[in-house]
């Protein structure tokens, strides 16, 4: 198997490929990795989406990052530092509820 690019997802294809077993596979990238569209992401990770499979998604990936650094004994850099969201209006009130409803739904701890 040959992955092209070595961005965010070129890199998670050929780390869950190896995952599963598979041996004979190459990531071919054009400069250094994550050097293009990647490396310009603010970096900024959360588990509060609308579409229930997108957060599961993003949960997937924030315990993955963990997961690489005791494979790998490096550090990914990831600092979790949590949020706050504000509610200034009862319908944003309503909205924040019903963000923390999914998120007790899916196992994302939410206060």
């Amino acid at each position: 198997v040959v992955v092209i690019g070595g961005g965010v997802v070129g890199c998670s294809v050929l780390f869950h490929l190896a995952r599963h077993g598979w041996t004979d596979i190459v990531l071919l990238e054009r400069d250094e990795l994550t050097s293009g569209s990647t490396w310009h992401a603010a970096g900024g990770m959360h588990t509060i989406n609308g579409d229930p499979n997108v957060a599961k998604l993003q949960k997937y990936t924030i315990s993955l990052y963990k997961e690489i650094e005791e494979l790998s004994g490096q550090a990914t850099g990831v600092h979790l530092t949590g949020g706050v969201l504000l509610a200034a209006t009862e319908a944003r009130l309503d909205w924040l509820r019903g963000v923390v409803a999914k998120g007790r739904y899916l196992g994302i701890d939410l206060e």
